[in-house]
C-alpha cells in the first residue's frame, strides 16, 4: 500500500529501517521495536490513504436514467445563473447544451445563433446549490470529453457559504484543458487562490485518454483531500499542522460544499476556444459516500 507521508516524518521511518535486528541481542530488539512502534504514532495522523476497507454509505446518486422526460433530476439540480466568471460568462439554460443522450447527461458549448444574446457561445451546466452538498466524504464521476482546442469541463466543488469572515474554497475534481491530454485535480485554498502562496503542491495531472470513459474521484477528510484516477492515487493535499496558517486560509475545507458539472470554453487570452466548434463532455454517474 502507498503512503503519502510529511518529510519530518519520513526521516524516522527510514532511519529505523537501517536497522537491523540481531537474533542474540535481545535488549537491541527491543529497543528497535519500541522506536518502529514510536515512528507508528508519530506518522499515523499524517498518512493517507484510499480508505477502501471503510464501509461507505451512499448519500448521492445520480446515473441521470430515472427522470422522465427531464433533462435533469430538479429535486437534485439547478442551472446555475451566468456571471462574468471564465467557466459561467456563457451559461444558457437551452436544452441544446444541457441535455440527456443514451442514459448519459450531455453537457455542450456551442455557437449561438440567438442574436439578442451577446454570448459568442452557449454554455451548459448544473448544479446542487440549495439541493444538496457535504462536508467530508468521498465523491467519484464517470466521464469523457473531446479534446478539442479551447475546451474547458469540469466536475467541482464550491462551498455553500464563502464565511465569515471571507475565506475561498474550491476543489477540482476533474478539469481538461484544451488537448492537453491529462486530467488535472486541484484543491484550492485560500491561501492559494486568493493569497498566492504554495506551501505544498495542490494540483495533480495525470495523463489519460479523455475521450474515453474514466472514473475521477476525491476522497476528503479533516486532515485531507486526496485525489485519484481510476483507483490510482495522483496526489493529496494535506492540513497544515500550524494553526496560524491554517487561520490565515491554508485549509478551507470544514464546512459543506456543493457540486457543479460543466462543459466551458477558454477565452482569447487562455486556451483559446473555436467559436464555431461544438464541445461536449458525458457523465455516465455521480456518487457521494460518507
Amino acid at each position: 500500500m502507498l503512503f503519502l507521508v510529511q518529510k519530518k516524518h519520513k526521516m524516522c521511518f527510514f532511519v529505523f529501517f537501517m536497522l537491523p535486528l540481531y537474533k542474540k541481542d535481545m535488549k537491541a530488539n527491543c529497543i528497535r521495536l519500541f522506536l518502529l512502534l514510536l515512528c507508528g504514532l508519530l506518522i499515523s495522523d499524517s498518512i493517507p490513504v484510499l480508505a477502501k476497507e471503510k464501509s461507505w454509505k451512499l448519500i448521492f446518486y445520480d446515473d441521470f436514467n430515472s427522470i422522465g422526460k427531464e433533462r435533469f433530476d430538479t429535486t437534485k439540480w439547478i442551472v446555475p445563473d451566468r456571471e462574468p466568471y471564465k467557466w459561467s460568462r456563457w451559461i444558457s439554460d437551452s436544452k441544446s447544451v444541457v441535455l440527456r443522450r443514451n442514459g448519459k447527461l450531455i453537457c455542450r458549448a456551442i455557437p449561438n445563433t440567438a442574436f439578442a444574446d451577446s454570448a459568442k457561445m452557449l454554455t451548459g451546466a448544473i448544479c446542487t446549490k440549495g439541493k444538496f452538498s457535504f462536508k467530508y466524504g468521498k465523491l467519484e464521476v464517470k466521464m469523457k470529453t473531446n479534446f478539442l482546442p479551447g475546451n474547458f469541463p469540469a466536475v467541482w466543488l464550491l462551498p455553500e457559504n464563502q464565511g465569515n469572515p471571507y475565506r475561498y474554497g474550491e476543489i477540482d475534481v476533474v478539469e481538461f484543458f484544451g488537448t492537453d491530454q491529462k486530467s488535472h485535480q486541484t484543491v484550492h485554498s485560500h491561501s492559494s487562490f486568493i493569497l498566492g502562496k504554495t506551501e505544498q503542491q495542490n494540483s495533480f495531472a495525470q495523463k489519460v485518454t479523455p475521450n474515453q470513459w474514466h472514473i475521477y474521484g476525491m476522497e476528503w477528510t479533516p486532515a485531507y483531500i486526496t485525489m485519484y484516477v481510476d483507483g490510482k492515487i495522483t496526489g493529496t493535499f494535506l492540513k497544515s499542522n500550524d494553526s496560524e496558517e491554517v487561520e490565515e486560509g491554508q485549509w478551507t475545507f470544514d464546512r459543506p460544499y456543493y457540486i457543479i458539472l460543466n462543459q466551458s470554453v477558454g477565452d482569447e487570452g487562455w486556451n483559446t476556444p473555436m467559436l464555431n466548434a461544438i464541445y461536449e463532455t458525458e457523465i455516465d454517474w455521480i456518487k457521494v459516500y460518507q
